[in-house]
């Protein structure tokens, strides 16, 4: 929304371009939240299993679909918070037993690289010729703005930021304080050892899979209001993921929020001054440097 004050006078020049600013740091902070979120579900299924899962853009996709085709039919976007993590869950369980579980421990990891590649193929000409290929949106499920920054901010960005940590530091809770948690941390520094004490291993695998891809597709859910849904919208989160989760350093929840803040922030304040493409160079080239700084990643598990 424009700058104004109150009874409708605009501005002037310096409080409406840091009113922009300041908008455009929060719109980046809102998006790593969701980034983090997604993020974080690609490098538990790295850190567990050791596969690069090409994937995940696909089935960030599938959960936006998902989102769209809950709000047509039964009239509520809410219901896809639920719907879209169990479908993507029944479809991670099914490429789990098709295609990686008997691909994963002493194989290279250009085999399971291969094997997700194979599957974002598959899943993004299902989704195609599910969805169509034209753009399509979701109504807003909260069409109501606060008074920001001079201007107006929607809420429901709000509640997508607050929600997608919510999810975080339920998986933190979950990783820390439950068995299943501690299995999975037992299993990614040693999987020998830890079937040797008994912890399911393949279960493990299997659920730790599962969770991952599920944290993607209710990231999808989530951008659904906020962007035209398409089949392939998985193909730009994807890249942005694999940096976040590099420059954070394989395993790191904190470091991937970290990195998912510098590089949202970063490409959103330079948008106000530079072109956007420019200024989403300029993010990068400050990821680069970070990892010149740190290559091992801001703090590796």
């Amino acid at each position: 929304m424009p700058c104004r004050r109150k009874g409708g006078a605009r501005c002037p020049k310096g409080d409406f371009m840091g009113s922009m600013i300041a908008l455009s740091v929060l719109n980046g902070a809102v998006w790593a939240c969701i980034l983090a979120m997604v993020s974080i579900g690609l490098t538990l299924i790295y850190g567990q299993l050791e596969i690069i899962n090409i994937a995940h853009g696909a089935m960030y996709a599938i959960g936006a679909v998902t989102a769209f085709y809950v709000t047509s039919y039964l009239g509520s976007w809410g219901y896809s918070l639920i719907l879209s993590p169990l479908l993507m869950a029944v479809i991670a369980v099914a490429i789990y037993y098709s295609c990686l579980k008997y691909r994963i421990v002493g194989y290279p990891v250009a085999v399971t690289l291969i094997i997700s590649y194979g599957v974002m193929f598959v899943l993004e000409q299902l989704t195609l010729l599910v969805f169509g290929g034209a753009p399509r949106l979701v109504p807003n499920p909260l069409p109501y703005s606060i008074p920001l920054f001079e201007g107006t901010y929607p809420v429901y960005r709000i509640f997508a930021a607050v929600f997608s940590l919510a999810v975080i530091a339920a998986l933190v809770a979950f990783m820390n304080k439950t068995r299943l948690g501690l299995w999975i941390r037992a299993t990614n520094q040693d999987h020998d050892t830890a079937s040797a004490m008994g912890v399911p291993v393949a279960n493990v695998y299997l659920l730790t899979f599962v969770l991952g891809s599920t944290l993607a597709a209710l990231g999808g859910t989530l951008v659904a209001p906020m962007t035209s849904i398409t089949h392939n919208m998985g193909a730009e989160i994807i890249i942005d993921a694999f940096i976040v989760v590099i420059v954070a350093g394989f395993g790191s929840i904190p470091g991937t929020i970290i990195a998912a803040l510098i590089l949202t922030i970063s490409s959103g304040f330079f948008s106000v001054i530079v072109d956007p493409v420019i200024a989403k160079g300029i993010s990068l080239a400050i990821m680069i440097g970070i990892l010149y700084w740190k290559p091992e990643g801001i703090m590796r598990y």
